[in-house]
Order: structure tokens, then C-alpha cells, then sequence
């Protein structure tokens, strides 16, 4: 074949087949349209190669994932604690649910020897709402809006607590 036929060759993506494209993966040399394609600091990549980057830095089990959640959903109880105790000082809620709930999420981290699975941070966040909201419906009765407030602040900062940059 000469080398004018191979340019005008149409390429295909890998994943989308009716799509034709000439944007090729960094990695694994496959063909990928815009919608595949992971903008790295290198160039393009596929989404396959850029999961399997990350599989790497994920070597969580379903017991740290457990550990995560037991602890975060005392963090969660703990905060709702801490806000009865506070009262109506609204202005220290902000300062001490976050720092609650990043706390616990630092303590799971520590439990779990600094592995992370690739869902913990949600797992994180989710056992502080949880916990949150479990102990504010035994210890209060009922959620008010500043309770919930205050624990997506702690549940945010357990799940950036979890966060990892690749």
C-alpha cells in the first residue's frame, strides 16, 4: 500500500464506532472520539488507560470501606452532638462541623494504613450524613435546616479529606 492511501484512510473511534476521528489514546494507540478522549497533562488519553492509572493509587478493601463508614457515621453523630451543645451560636457551627467531619475522615484514613478505594470519599460523606441525621432524629426528634447545613459542610470535608489528584 503506498503512504497517500494510508492518510486517507478513515479511522474509527474504538468505543463509538460510527464516529470517525484521528485522535489516537497516548497510551494504547486507540482510536478515540472527542466524547472518549481524558485530557492529561501529557496529551490525550482513553478512559480504559486513565482507570487503569488510577487502579494504582486504589487498593482499598470492602473492610476499609466499612472501617470509613463506621467511623465517618460517628463523626456524623459527633457533629450533631456538637451543635446541640453549641445552641445557637450559628457562627461556630461553621467552624466546628467541618473540622468534625474532616477529623473523623482523618481518623479512618489513619485506620485504614492510607488506603483508599476509589468510592471512599462517597462512603465517607454518606456515613456522615447518616450518622448526622441518625442521631439527630434520636436525640432531637427531627432535622432542622441548619442540622443539614452543617453536615454537608462535615460531609464535604470528609470527602476532600479522601480525595486524591492524579
Amino acid at each position: 500500500m503506498s503512504e497517500n492511501a494510508l492518510e486517507n484512510e478513515i479511522h474509527y473511534c474504538a468505543l463509538h464506532p460510527e464516529r470517525d476521528t484521528e485522535l489516537r489514546c497516548n497510551r494504547c494507540e486507540r482510536y478515540m472520539c472527542v466524547d472518549c478522549a481524558v485530557r492529561t497533562p501529557v496529551g490525550y488519553t482513553c478512559r480504559e488507560c486513565v482507570r487503569g492509572h488510577e487502579d494504582r493509587f486504589f487498593e482499598g478493601t470492602v473492610i476499609d470501606y466499612g472501617l470509613v463508614v463506621a467511623i465517618c457515621a460517628a463523626g456524623g453523630a459527633l457533629t450533631t452532638l456538637a451543635l446541640l451543645l453549641i445552641g445557637g451560636f450559628l457562627i461556630l457551627g461553621f467552624i466546628v462541623a467541618p473540622a468534625i467531619g474532616g477529623a473523623a475522615a482523618q481518623v479512618a484514613l489513619q485506620l485504614t494504613g492510607r488506603r483508599r478505594g476509589r468510592y471512599s470519599g462517597y462512603l465517607a460523606a454518606g456515613g456522615v450524613l447518616a450518622g448526622g441525621i441518625a442521631s439527630a432524629l434520636l436525640l432531637v426528634g427531627g432535622l432542622g435546616i441548619f442540622t443539614l447545613l452543617y453536615l454537608a459542610l462535615a460531609a464535604s470535608a470528609a470527602y476532600a479529606r479522601f480525595k486524591v489528584s492524579i
